[in-house]
């Protein structure tokens, strides 16, 4: 009987290690998942920040193309009204930007939370596994 409770306790031991064995490889997974994620949102960041600063600095240039053509550049009206389209034009970068880094810092506090999670409820698994 003592070998028969052995083997039983054995089992149960290695069933807890592959418990905290696959809690350790999905954090891992989420780990790799959560540095793609932000990757993935740097990338569309820097994408949408060139695209929005190209097409300004478009519209400033045919502004002052027009402008030039009229004969009205030292106009100080023409060159305040650039001005302000180019003050809302970096002001919506700007705000593209925070809003891209609400987006890191929301990630990053899901995925502290998942792993934590994830270790939590792997060794409370484990545990139960050597108690069963």
């Amino acid at each position: 009987m003592g070998g028969l409770m052995t083997l039983e306790n054995t089992s149960k031991g290695l069933s807890s290690i592959q418990d905290l064995y696959n809690t350790v490889e999905d954090n891992k997974n989420i780990r790799k998942n959560y540095i793609l994620e932000q990757n993935k949102l740097a990338h569309e960041q820097q994408a949408n920040r060139a695209k929005k600063t190209n097409i300004l600095e478009e519209n400033l240039a045919q502004r002052r193309a027009r402008v030039a053509a009229m004969g009205l550049s030292g106009d100080g009206s023409a060159l305040a009204e650039q001005q302000r389209e180019a003050y809302q034009g970096y002001k919506d970068i700007a705000e593209d930007d925070y809003d891209y880094y609400q987006q890191y810092k929301t990630n990053r506090a899901n995925t502290k939370y998942k792993i934590r999670s994830n270790a939590v409820n792997g060794i409370l698994n484990a545990t139960q596994s050597l108690l069963k």
